[in-house]
């Protein structure tokens, strides 16, 4: 999915200014505040009218002060905290989604050996289900196994190979695709991005936008700790903002796979027949799929 997420990822410059300039006009501001009421004054908000008072900071009798903090001092630190939230964002797309680097690989491997046991129980117990339920199962055996079967995909579409949820959902596409039409993702995403009418275009890229909207968001979670040293309720603030982040990501990822798979269901055969070969009408078949591969890849 590397791929796919690079291509739904331009437009940097607009999505970094929404994303992250703009919040951070606000996270410059609620810090200032912070550190002003600090842990004794918490909740003593009246301090923060001394802002505005004479000889402070903000005192409207020294124009030359507000505007260089107005036109220098806020979007250079609005910008500073941006640049900041979207190194955390990485970092936290890096263990969400990638493989983990290397002085983590032996945590990842226990997470990812944890979730592949939870997996197999599951698995284990909607099979023995399955067949116990026999080839004509009754309406309370088929809401058994449908009630068995999400337990099992909540946890991931195939056995985990990633330590997180969403690197599984992620990784999934990759495998259910070549699984069922033996396409590489890699090499065929870019190609088949080119058949995508302008709808589809767009709904990938909302979903991708989602993403990364609601990583960021949990950036912001774990950024809004450092002014919880001093003024202990922007933790609580973190905490919320973070748990928020973390499920909207949970529930963009799963919109961005189940579109990119879409994608592949509903325009792969369309792919193969604009590169030249002959697939009759309805969907793609794993063998015209594996010529389709081959073609792609050219050797590599």
């Amino acid at each position: 999915m590397n791929a796919v997420l690079a291509e739904l990822g331009r437009k940097y410059v607009e999505r970094w200014v929404t994303l992250l300039v703009l919040p951070g006009l606000l996270y410059v501001a609620g810090a200032a505040a912070a550190y002003r009421l600090g842990h004794a004054h918490w909740a003593d908000l009246g301090r923060l009218t001394g802002l505005l008072d004479r000889g402070g900071p903000l005192d409207g009798r020294r124009p030359s002060s507000v505007w260089l903090l107005a036109i220098v001092v806020l979007p250079l630190l609005s910008a500073a905290a941006g640049l900041a939230a979207q190194g955390v964002a990485a970092a936290l797309g890096r263990l969400w989604f990638e493989p983990w680097p290397a002085g983590a690989d032996r945590l990842a491997r226990r997470w990812t050996a944890a979730r592949a046991g939870r997996w197999a129980a599951a698995d284990r117990a909607y099979r023995e289900e399955l067949e116990r339920a026999g080839a004509r199962p009754s309406a309370a055996d088929r809401a058994r196994l449908d009630a068995l079967a999400a337990r099992r995909n909540g946890i991931a579409l195939r056995p985990p190979s990633h330590p997180t949820w969403t690197g599984d959902r992620l990784g999934a596409v990759d495998a259910r695709v070549w699984g069922w039409y033996r396409l590489d993702v890699v090499f065929a995403w870019p190609r088949l991005w080119l058949v995508l009418n302008e709808f589809e275009q767009g709904s990938l890229r909302a979903a991708r936008t989602e993403l990364d909207a609601a990583v960021a968001l949990a950036g912001w979670g774990v950024l809004a700790v450092l002014p919880g040293l001093w003024w202990w309720p922007a933790l609580c603030v973190a905490a919320v903002l973070f748990l928020v982040g973390l499920r909207r990501t949970r529930g963009a990822v799963d919109t961005l796979a189940h579109l990119t798979e879409a994608a592949f269901d509903l325009r792969g055969a369309t792919l193969a027949r604009r590169l030249g070969f002959d697939v009759p009408a309805g969907r793609l078949d794993p063998e015209t799929g594996a010529q389709v591969t081959a073609h792609l890849r050219k050797h590599a």
